[in-house]
């Protein structure tokens, strides 16, 4: 019975084992020049976990501009109410005079109306961003809206030293609700700035390949498929020895 050799198993053996580790290895490649999980077919499922992340960073960032943009509306108010403070405490000093001997009644009338029309026009005609800086401002805080009003100064229609007294004790009641509500903003922002650099980092702890491992496993696949090129060689003779031995 003649001796016949129909295939040589050792060589397909190599040459799968090659093919694992040029896959391997261009996988690897892929995921270490991307930087990305789903480089060369890998974890595709983190592009979408990492859309998701990035989807919610923006909101969040919606959010910090909103916050941000109150509390630099109340930072206006709160100057408004100082110098509305400032212009009525000159009036309650330059109203209290008028009961002096001899005091000029009509200059005294003529200056309390003069820092009335200023106490007037800081409280109604000032605007922040385009907007009456009075105006109540409803803030995205991400899981529903914060509403921040800046409320105006009650203002007399006289102008007497009391009329004055009135418009000080006024506008510091409301100059200290406007720091609460300044204050409770800027910790808002402070979670939202802490929030949004957690969802960034989790994008990339999605999206991002682990370097260090992908480097060891190029570096593996590479010497790997070095060894089957030469098995391979190899194993390709062995049919030109069993034919020989058979001569």
């Amino acid at each position: 019975m003649a001796f016949q050799v129909n295939s040589n198993v050792a060589a397909l053996n190599v040459y799968n084992n090659l093919g694992t580790h040029q896959v391997n290895s261009s996988n690897a490649l892929a995921k270490v020049s991307s930087g990305l999980k789903a480089a060369g077919g890998g974890d595709v499922s983190s592009m979408g976990n990492a859309a998701t992340l990035l989807a919610s960073a923006q909101t969040t960032q919606n959010s910090i501009t909103a916050v941000q943009n109150a509390i630099n509306a109340l930072q206006a108010g709160d100057t408004a109410y100082g110098q509305m403070i400032l212009l009525a405490q000159k009036g309650v000093e330059i109203g209290g005079r008028s009961g002096d001997a001899g005091a000029d009644t009509s200059a005294i009338t003529a200056q309390l109306t003069a820092i009335s029309a200023g106490v007037t026009a800081i409280n109604t005609q000032i605007e922040f961003n385009g907007a009456d800086l009075y105006a109540a401002r409803a803030v995205d805080i991400g899981s529903g809206n914060a509403t921040v009003t800046i409320t105006a100064v009650t203002v007399p229609a006289t102008f007497t030293a009391a009329d004055m007294t009135s418009i000080v004790d006024d506008a510091v009641d409301l100059r200290a609700t406007n720091a609460a509500n300044l204050a409770s903003m800027q910790n808002t922002l402070a979670v939202l700035n802490s929030v949004s650099a957690n969802e960034l980092a989790g994008v990339g702890m999605a999206q991002d390949a682990d370097l260090a491992k992908e480097m060891m496993v190029l570096t593996s696949a590479n010497i790997m498929t070095e060894a089957a090129t030469a098995m391979l060689a190899q194993a390709m003779q062995l049919p030109n020895a069993v034919l020989k031995l058979l001569q």
